[in-house]
This record gives C-alpha cells, structure tokens and sequence, in this order.
C-alpha cells in the first residue's frame, strides 16, 4: 500500500477549516466535519485513482470532493452540502494530501502557490 503524507499546508487548512465549524455550527458539527476529513482521505489513501478524483488541471494535482465522501457517513455523522475539496497528488509509494480548500476560492490561484513552495 502506498504511504501517506500530509503536508503541513494541508494540515493547517485542516485545523482551520475545523475551528471554523466549531465556532460557526458547534463542537459536535466541527466532530461530523472532522470525520468526513477523515474518511475522504482514508479513501483517497486506499485508492487515488478513484473515479470520483478529478485532475486540477494544473500539475499533478487531483480534487476529491468532501460532498462525495458523505455517502459514506452514517445517519448520526451526516455533513449536509461540505464545501471543501481536498487536493492531492498520488504516485507509485505515496499519497500526498496538498490542500483541503473551499470551492468557492480561486482554485488555480492557491493551487499554484501550492505548487510553488510545497510544505
């Protein structure tokens, strides 16, 4: 199995996005997010090339929709409509989580800052 890595950017969004929905819907809302988080890359780590990733047409980036990997929330973890999009890039050895992003921001703008200076 491929190795996984999350790179401190992607980190950071991650904590952010989570002290967003904390303050903005709740501890137990930010917990559901926390959960998606997780399971989009858990899916993403045991199989990139899944036909729901999209390239980012820049790089070799990739865009997994947080909305797809509801479907494998339970009723008690539903996240209605998530906003976000996690960007990676896969390889042979590795699945790099690059950025968690909202969709609503200038994708190619932070993609290639993202590019650029890595980590």
């Amino acid at each position: 199995m491929r190795r996984l890595f999350v790179a401190p950017r992607a980190q950071r969004d991650i904590d952010a996005t989570l002290a967003e929905s904390a303050t903005r819907h709740g501890r137990h809302a930010a917990r559901r997010y926390r959960r998606l988080i997780a399971l989009a890359i858990e899916a993403l780590h045991e199989q990139p090339d899944r036909p729901a990733a999209r390239p980012a047409e820049i790089d070799d980036l990739r865009l997994y929709a947080l909305r797809v990997a509801t479907r494998q929330l339970g009723a008690d973890d539903l996240v209605r409509s998530p906003p976000h999009v996690v960007v990676f890039r896969f390889d042979a050895q590795t699945v790099e989580i690059v950025r968690l992003l909202h969709e609503a921001m200038d994708l190619p703008d932070h993609l290639q800052r993202g590019v650029r200076s890595r980590g």
